[in-house]
């Protein structure tokens, strides 16, 4: 996942691997800040940002806007539906860090 501890994994794997994150949002959205933004619109934008731009230009990972469907951890491949698509990919890894996070 593109959230905080996806993000910091990748920030510290990057040297080292070919990370790639896959998350259902394109975007990154501090929640707690989201109630300043109600009263204070203009502030919305210090607490959101597009997640692929940041991955893949100043991080230099690979970013794929989808939903990990199944991992198969013998063969080391990750089964990926787009979230506009419907033909599904697949993703050989070494190593897979699950960073899911919270749904709200």
């Amino acid at each position: 996942g593109g959230g905080f501890a996806g993000l910091c994994v990748a920030r510290d794997l990057k040297n080292h691997y070919l990370v790639t994150i896959v998350d259902a949002k394109e975007f990154f959205e501090y929640t707690p800040g989201v109630l300043r933004a109600y009263v204070k619109p203009k502030h919305l934008d210090a607490l959101t940002f597009t997640l692929c731009p940041v991955i893949e230009g100043r991080m230099g990972c690979k970013f794929i806007w989808g939903e990990v469907k199944h991992l198969d951890g013998e063969e080391r491949i990750a089964t990926i539906k787009p979230m506009f698509g419907e033909k599904r990919e697949t993703v050989d890894f070494d190593f897979c860090i699950i960073v899911a996070g919270c749904n709200f």
